[in-house]
């Protein structure tokens, strides 16, 4: 199993695609996740094919789509456009949102409408795959109930990303990791956690020590390989790109 290092680009919402794809290729970042809400905006397909062979051309893949589409919010149709955009990069996957409430804020009515929408998308396009942001203020917010929901929507396509749960501990992180494990295609890889009701975002070496040991975990999945993707720098500022992606690449010598 192979762990390719990468960015999700809403990490630099005001910087330009062109800059973004150099800063990527001069720190060894092999992979990015293009946002649909600024960088490639989803519908805009002069926009895709524009950046599609900048990124091409630089040697860096595109595997995934970060749409904002949350599964029972959002209009049904806007999965169209997210799609088309897709196509036009090459992303065989997308990035769907688990609604904008935790399980427990749903009624069973509402869920089971939740269920219902993602298994429309799913069966629309079987040719793509739709992952879950494992997020706060989400279905996924309790990796039980991001199972739950997987397992209850049940089609091949639908699968999630992972990140750490920032307000959780690092022992409940592993646990959540290895029970979503079968699931997961990629990882969002950053340093945060909650203080005191505060959250606090640490440069990516902060938590070297529980990157390395979900790592470990991972490397037990049956994926050819994993993207980890690097997401907003501590300080969200350009400059800090080198230092943090090299403190991933260093996790995979």
């Amino acid at each position: 199993m192979v762990f390719i290092p990468g960015l999700v680009s809403i990490s630099f919402r005001p910087i330009s695609t062109d800059n973004l794809i150099a800063q990527m290729k001069a720190n060894g970042l092999k992979a990015v996740e293009w946002g649909s809400d600024v960088h490639v905006p989803f519908g805009n397909l002069e926009a895709a094919e524009k950046v599609k062979k900048a990124t091409e051309e630089a040697g860096i893949l595109m595997p995934e789509y970060g749409s904002y589409y949350e599964i029972g919010v959002s209009d049904k149709n806007d999965i169209d456009g997210i799609v088309a955009s897709a196509r036009v990069l090459g992303a065989k996957v997308i990035r769907l949102w688990a609604s904008n409430k935790c399980r427990y804020e749903m009624t069973d009515e509402y869920y089971a409408f939740c269920v219902e929408d993602a298994k429309r998308i799913c069966a629309k396009y079987p040719d793509m795959m739709f992952c879950l942001e494992n997020h706060v203020h989400s279905i996924t917010d309790e990796y039980r109930e991001a199972l739950k929901f997987l397992v209850d929507v049940g089609m091949p396509n639908f699968r999630m990303f992972w990140q750490p749960n920032q307000n959780r501990s690092y022992e409940d992180n592993c646990a959540a990791l290895k029970a979503l494990l079968p699931f997961v295609y990629s990882v969002h890889v950053f340093s945060w956690e909650t203080v005191n009701g505060k959250l606090e975002r640490y440069p990516l070496a902060h938590f070297r020590d529980r990157w390395l040991g979900y790592l470990d975990i991972l490397k037990d999945s049956d994926k050819e390989n994993i993207f980890l993707m690097l997401e907003f720098m501590h300080d969200d500022k350009i400059e800090t790109l080198p230092e943090t992606a090299a403190e991933l690449l260093s996790w995979l010598k």
